[in-house]
């Protein structure tokens, strides 16, 4: 990746963490899901299926999904 493209993308996460902080649901959401991603909890095809659903079925479906696959990446806690 340039710089150049970096820096926009940069540019672009600290503004949805600034909407973030500012209380925006939506912005929270992103912010979530693309730190998950970069920590490894979702892939890239995950992401993907995410952004699909949420185009077809909305923001709160898109979630929901998300939130399925961040607890299948949980490792399963001890009886």
């Amino acid at each position: 990746m340039s710089q150049e493209t970096n820096r926009s993308l940069s540019d672009k996460f600290s503004a949805i963490c600034r909407r973030a902080a500012e209380g925006d649901p939506v912005a929270r959401a992103v912010k979530t899901i693309t730190e998950a991603l970069l920590e490894g909890r979702i892939s890239e095809e995950q992401l993907r299926q995410i952004s699909e659903v949420s185009k077809q079925e909305g923001v709160g479906a898109a979630y929901s999904l998300f939130i399925d696959f961040y607890k299948q990446s949980q490792p399963e806690e001890a009886s």
